[in-house]
């Protein structure tokens, strides 16, 4: 089940043709299992001769001192400060649109070990296919970028239980997690399903509470008009 899926998925972002690399956008809450199915689209894609790009918004973090300005379980903090969303554009999205020189770079900073990266600009072919995941990616500022754009659904039981696998041993402790999540990311998330309606702006809509077997909600594509410069 979880094969075909990703072949239809593949089969749709493969036959989109643009003028400019296609930039797929993956959305989904935090352990919601969105670079896993990031990542399983890109031997398929790659099987095609298409060169992929696969990069997430993790690597576009702000520093502590500005992702914890507002609070470290501030929930407004964590809308607006989390990421750098203008380095996003200016890195990644803008380069690879119709417009863009296409040299692009992966990452700027890694927030597990607070110290930026030392990404290079890489050039991207005219045919590759940018394969971005993030959460709150569909939001005003980077959401009408994206080509085309999945959103990896669950519940928060499903959320609360892979990062108690995922997560506990890197925020430290059981308590710590909870705190974090109940506090901070799962309202974040909340409001920005209020605020953005990111379900409603995706062409794939995706239950993935099960990892083998994952259903489409909501199918809304091909596409015909490139996202935005």
């Amino acid at each position: 089940m979880r094969a075909k899926l990703i072949e239809e998925v593949v089969e749709a972002i493969a036959s989109l043709e643009l003028p400019h690399p296609v930039r797929v956008g993956i959305d989904g809450a935090s352990a919601s299992g969105k670079t896993r199915f990031a990542d399983a689209l890109v031997e398929p894609l790659e099987a095609l001769g298409r060169h992929v790009i696969r990069a997430s918004i993790d690597g576009f973090h702000h520093p502590p001192e500005v992702r914890y300005r507002q609070g470290e379980d501030s929930v407004q903090g964590y809308l607006e400060d989390s990421f750098n969303k203008e380095a996003v554009i200016e890195q990644v999205l803008g380069p690879l649109g119709p417009s863009g020189n296409r040299e692009y770079k992966e990452s700027l900073y890694d927030f597990v070990s607070s110290s930026a990266t030392e990404a290079a600009f890489e050039q991207a072919q005219p045919d590759s296919i940018l394969i971005f995941e993030g959460v709150m990616l569909f939001c005003d500022q980077l959401g009408d970028f994206f080509d085309f754009r999945i959103f990896v659904d669950v519940d928060e039981e499903t959320i609360l239980e892979r990062a108690a696998a995922r997560d506990i041993d890197r925020l430290g402790g059981l308590d710590t997690l909870k705190r974090k999540y109940h506090g901070r990311y799962l309202p974040g998330q909340r409001r920005y399903f209020e605020l953005y309606q990111p379900k409603a702006k995706s062409h794939l809509v995706i239950d993935n509470r099960d990892f083998e077997a994952p259903l489409v909600l909501q199918r809304n594509h091909p596409i015909v008009q490139p996202g935005r410069d």
